[in-house]
């Protein structure tokens, strides 16, 4: 498994490209797009030509804005599907109606809404890139979160999205966000994960599952 990831926007949003097949001289290697916020489609397709990679797929871990600024200008780019939980589906359909207040900080009047995502669901595993990603329903910090649990036969690594963090987890004061349904998210979707199984998340550094259950306070008396 090969990755490369890079903060985008205002919020830092984390963006990753990835794949799991191995290079081939003379073929483009397919990858797949994670969460290509504000900024993102510009450093993805200047990185991809570089590495002769092609993106195949857009995966998206949540609907807020500065996870999904750049899907269409990017799914368009390459004419390749769009996944998202689809209670997220409004806000890649009608951004705005997600935006709120911080709508500006995205340029949004020249961001282009997505209508034709497919949908995964919890316990799902979808194929792309030489990968296998295994979904995980985990609403919290919005309705239609998801991590995405990433493995090519040897690496493995988690894709938390905003569920969970270095140290933090999702804000749950955002409309449609639930502090009662973040605690059993990570009581029974993140808790349950393995100690050694990498973390990659939507805002910050890396981490592992071990580390955060025995560092990350919001990780504590969930029982």
């Amino acid at each position: 498994m090969e990755i490369f990831g890079f903060p985008a926007g205002p919020f830092q949003t984390n963006c990753y490209v990835a794949t799991g097949t191995a290079a081939m001289e003379g073929i483009e290697t397919p990858c797949v797009i994670i969460d290509p916020g504000f900024g993102a489609f510009n450093v993805v397709r200047a990185e991809v030509e570089k590495r002769r990679w092609k993106p195949e797929a857009i995966l998206l871990t949540h609907g807020h804005i500065d996870h999904i600024r750049d899907v269409a200008e990017a799914a368009k780019y390459w004419d390749i599907p769009v996944m998202i939980h689809k209670a997220d589906n409004s806000l890649l359909s009608d951004p705005s109606s997600g935006a709120s207040w911080f709508g500006h900080l995205f340029d949004m009047e020249s961001m282009e809404a997505y209508r034709d995502a497919q949908f995964f669901d919890d316990g799902d595993e979808v194929k792309w890139a030489g990968l296998n990603f295994a979904v995980s329903h985990a609403p919290g910090h919005s309705p239609g979160c998801v991590m995405l649990r990433a493995f090519d036969g040897g690496d493995e690594v988690l894709f938390a999205g905003d569920v969970v963090f270095n140290g933090s987890v999702g804000r749950t004061d955002l409309p449609g966000s639930s502090p009662e349904q973040m605690r059993l998210s990570l009581k029974n979707k993140v808790l349950t994960l393995p100690d050694e199984l990498i973390i990659l998340p939507g805002h910050g550094p890396t981490s592992t599952i071990g580390d955060e259950r025995k560092n990350n306070p919001f990780l504590q008396n969930l029982d």
